[in-house]
């Protein structure tokens, strides 16, 4: 997803406001008006806001991208890295240690 703070100004409408009870409530037709209309929504819990409803950029679907051929080799890596930890693994010292010595 992209950043949206640092994006061009276009003209969107302002954010609506809604609080938790509303969005499960109308969550369906929320989303729907989100979907169809681009629109942006502040979610709130108690007056308080909690978080942000915000639209896809359209060129930003869900089918796979050359990043998530990259996730089996990065899922290898992980793995490796976490067997290199379990075979450098003393009792008493602790997992920052060793990865704080491996860095080096």
């Amino acid at each position: 997803m992209r950043d949206h703070i640092g994006s061009p100004v276009r003209s969107r409408p302002a954010k609506k406001v809604v609080g938790v009870r509303d969005l499960k409530t109308h969550a369906a037709r929320i989303l729907r008006h989100v979907r169809e209309a681009r629109a942006s929504y502040i979610l709130t819990h108690r007056g308080r806001a909690v978080g942000v409803i915000l639209p896809l950029d359209p060129a930003e679907d869900t089918s796979p991208t050359t990043e998530d051929a990259d996730a089996p080799a990065a899922w290898d890596a992980f793995m490796r890295a976490g067997r290199r930890l379990e075979r450098r693994f003393r009792p008493g010292v602790s997992g920052v240690r060793l990865l704080s010595a491996m860095r080096r």
